[in-house]
């Protein structure tokens, strides 16, 4: 009703202007006529209203967007993207945009080119440290709700800060609390995110809200916290390279270990296969000898007996005929008689006279036993 108000008065204000200088000009030509500048006053004023009624009855919803109709503050009606009729001045309209919005918090909002910017939230780990979170946070209004969420929060910049800023601004800093500072440090947030991104992702669809996605960008610690931060990691990294080290060391003492074990098995076994060929080799010569020896020996043995089996007493007068010198031998035998060369070659001296009895034969021995040569 107030553009109504507003735009009457503005078409009576240019009706009057318009009476006015007509009736002031007619004025000097001394034909005053007041009453045809006070229709053309009201002739104007009357144009002006009928042209602000027509621009009134239309409205304009652009697309990724929905509008919704109130007519003295009661919705009547929701409009999509498009050209819309409407009563003038009489409904009005609120426009929802349905695409993604962003909402991001920074040390300075005016470098973010975010749709909403916000300063970065101040709050504490779980062991105590101060930190400085900035966030991204991405949402569409569900177009579908807009009836409620124009009844229970308002225009889009309501919205923005009733459940987006302000859900989002508490719950980055409660839960952060409830993380200590070294998982935070090191970067390893994605629990954290996960936390307050369900929780939001809660909260905002209770108000009509879709949460898009929720993503924590940095989180600042105080610059004493990050120099002892350093120094126990430059401490740790030093605690690390002593420990290396003396792995490295005692793996150096266990290598030199091995290659002595090594080295004393490789002569031990060395020795042990000289000792084994050594003992090999006797064992075989000493097997070859005495298979020499007894071939020898059956050789010797087969030759004599040959030799044996080819004798006989013609052969043996006849060898001895063969080795004879040429001298007669005098022999004396039993009961003084001699025994001539020729009876050493026939054996007749070996045998006994058969007359000669048995008695006889150990003096005949004891006469046999001094013999004279000649």
């Amino acid at each position: 009703m107030s553009t109504l108000f507003g735009t009457v008065v503005i078409a009576l204000i240019l009706g009057a202007v318009v009476t006015f200088l007509i009736g002031a000009a007619t004025a000097r030509r001394g034909r005053s006529n007041y009453r045809s500048a006070t229709v053309a006053g009201l002739a104007v004023a009357l144009a002006v209203l009928l042209l602000a009624v027509m621009m009134d009855s239309f409205t304009q919803v652009e697309a990724g967007s929905v509008a919704v109709v109130k007519q003295f503050g009661r919705v009547v009606n929701v409009l999509d993207p498009g050209l819309n009729f409407k009563l003038p001045f009489v409904q009005k309209v609120v426009v929802y945009r349905t695409q993604e919005i962003l909402y991001e918090t920074a040390a300075d909002p005016s470098q973010s080119d975010a749709d909403y910017t916000d300063i970065q939230v101040d709050t504490a780990t779980s062991d105590g440290q101060q930190i400085n979170a900035r966030f991204t946070v991405r949402f569409r209004i569900d177009g579908s709700k807009a009836t409620e969420i124009v009844n229970n929060l308002g225009t889009e910049a309501e919205v923005v800060e009733k459940v987006v800023k302000a859900n989002s601004r508490v719950h980055v800093r409660n839960i952060l609390k409830q993380f200590p500072a070294s998982d935070l440090y090191s970067g390893n947030v994605e629990k954290a995110q996960e936390a307050i991104s369900q929780r939001l992702a809660r909260d905002f669809k209770e108000e009509g809200v879709d949460l898009v996605f929720f993503g924590l960008r940095s989180i600042e610690f105080t610059e004493a916290y990050r120099n002892a931060v350093e120094q126990k990691q430059i401490e740790k990294e030093n605690i690390a390279t002593k420990e290396n080290l003396a792995k490295q060391a005692e793996f150096d003492k266990l290598r030199i270990i091995t290659q002595a074990e090594g080295e004393a098995e490789r002569q031990k076994l060395e020795r042990i296969g000289i000792a084994q060929g050594e003992a090999e080799s006797i064992r075989v010569k000493a097997e070859a000898d005495a298979g020499a020896i007894l071939v020898k020996a059956q050789a010797q043995a087969e030759a004599n007996r040959l030799i044996s089996q080819s004798l006989d007493a013609d052969i043996l007068s006849w060898q001895a005929v063969q080795n004879w010198s040429g001298n007669y031998p005098l022999v004396l035998g039993s009961a003084g008689s001699y025994i001539m060369p020729g009876e050493l070659f026939t054996g007749a001296a070996a045998a006994p006279a058969s007359g000669q009895s048995s008695e006889s034969a150990p003096a005949s021995g004891e006469r046999q036993g001094s013999t004279v040569t000649r």
